[in-house]
């Protein structure tokens, strides 16, 4: 092919060397940037299986140890830097496989103090990865307070919801619920 016929089948230049798809993915990619930057992430769940005492500070059942175990399997990778549990017994023991493998010192907030640990949540740093466990009355007000929305609530015998919970300053939080360990009856 000569160099004429060359110059007549190229596709003409475009104005500052871009299509406008590639200009668009360009913009919409360095626009979501800064925000996937400024994220951090709590992962949320209700202690593991309790005994079947009714006290107000009951234990870990033999399967509420086992899904402790299976928790810090699941989260061994997650890059959690901090852990939050109540003054309730079976959220340390829930935690203590994960607290022992990363070797952390869960923060211990009151049970009934929502509104203090929101607070803490929220101050937590760019690209910071926070576990939280709770209770059944409390795990769903955390995750609507930190600005996802309303969540179901969590069922006498549900032991087996992982809410991930992708915060950005000053934004909507985004949540992703899953599934870990037996599932619950």
């Amino acid at each position: 092919m000569s160099e004429s016929e060359s110059q007549m089948t190229r596709k003409p230049a475009r104005r500052g060397g871009r299509s406008p798809r590639t200009a668009l993915l360009l913009f919409l990619f360095t626009a979501w940037l800064p925000l996937a930057a400024l994220a951090a992430t709590v992962v949320l769940v209700r202690h593991a299986d309790r005994s079947s005492a009714m006290s107000a500070d009951a234990l870990l059942s033999p399967a509420g140890e086992d899904r402790a175990r299976q928790l810090s399997d699941v989260l061994k990778d997650a890059k959690v830097r901090r852990i939050y549990v109540t003054e309730v017994r079976r959220t340390q023991q829930t935690v203590g496989p994960i607290a022992a493998r990363l070797h952390l010192q869960p923060v211990v907030i009151a049970h009934k103090d929502v509104d203090a640990l929101v607070n803490q949540l929220r101050a937590a740093g760019d690209d910071e990865t926070i576990l939280v466990v709770g209770h059944a009355d409390t795990v769903p007000l955390i995750i609507n307070r930190l600005g996802a929305g309303p969540v179901p609530p969590i069922g006498d015998t549900e032991y087996d919801r992982l809410t991930v919970l992708f915060t950005v300053t000053g934004g909507k939080a985004h949540a992703v619920t899953l599934r870990y360990g037996k599932v619950s009856q």
